[in-house]
């Protein structure tokens, strides 16, 4: 048991990735994509907000232990009606127009309209209920990963002020699952994920003092649980389709997502 925990401490501490569905013993390609909406169930705005994001994956699993993916992303932030903005010479905030922008951490939330796109690279490893590292035998699966990406920014206000805004991630990932047959078509692997979030964003910010370009950064960190409940179709002429819907608290507030894809 002492072991059992100490993997897992260090799996929050150092391992990580993006989970994915992994049936027992599994060996194959895996193609997928994922939208998840941001919706306010008690706030005073809209349901679904215009938030969103969308990752279109491809990835290669061996004997249902190990996986290496690759992903394009791109999302959009825009929960408020409006925002504002600090001025350098002022405390008082003024409405924030198409010319101003917020560099700051929660950034996302602070500006309107900001849409990012990017690539990343995972790799995981998963540790099944039938492993032989331990005496005794695991009650539920284990996922490790590690993924690291880069990130381009854009808004109006970007565009207006010529400014290139970028970033760079690692993610640090612990996920739990469990394999549910349920009948003779279909199967169910229930996963909790913990997702652990470093990024760096880079901008090129105008030195009042001598009026030329100054590269400035600043880092954050963000944590968020996932929850997803796949349904996978047994084997078809086409593979085996799979279906995710899912519920995380990302950035702070709740997005409701929705993942399709097959294994092959």
């Amino acid at each position: 048991m002492k072991k059992i925990l100490s993997i897992v401490v260090l799996a929050c501490s150092f391992l990580s990735a993006q989970t994915h569905i992994v049936p027992e013993g599994f060996t194959g390609f895996s193609v997928s994509f994922k939208h998840d909406q941001n919706v306010d169930f008690f706030g005073e705005g809209k349901f679904l907000r215009d938030s969103y994001g969308n990752g279109l994956g491809v990835g290669y699993i061996y004997d249902g232990t190990f996986g290496v993916d690759f992903e394009y992303g791109y999302s959009l932030f825009d929960r408020k009606d409006t925002y504002t903005f600090f001025q350098a010479d002022s405390e008082i905030p003024v409405l924030s127009e198409d010319e101003n922008f917020n560099f700051v951490d929660n950034f996302r939330s602070e500006n309107a309209g900001v849409g990012d796109k990017g690539f990343s690279f995972g790799l995981t490893y998963y540790l099944n209920e039938n492993q032989t590292l331990f005496d005794q035998a695991l009650p539920v699966n284990l996922s490790l990963g590690f993924r690291y990406g880069s990130t381009n920014y854009s808004s109006t206000a970007l565009t207006y002020l010529d400014q290139d805004f970028y970033g760079k991630f690692y993610s640090i990932e612990l996920g739990v699952f469990k394999e549910i047959e349920t009948s003779a078509s279909f199967y169910m692997i229930p996963r909790i994920k913990l997702n652990i979030t470093n990024e760096k964003n880079i901008y090129d910010a105008v030195s009042i003092q001598q009026s030329d370009g100054v590269t400035e950064s600043f880092s954050l960190g963000s944590n968020y649980f996932e929850i997803a409940l796949p349904f996978i179709l047994n084997n078809t002429s086409a593979g085996q389709p799979f279906v995710e819907p899912s519920i995380a608290n990302k950035y702070g507030t709740t997005h409701l997502g929705l993942k399709f894809g097959f294994l092959f």
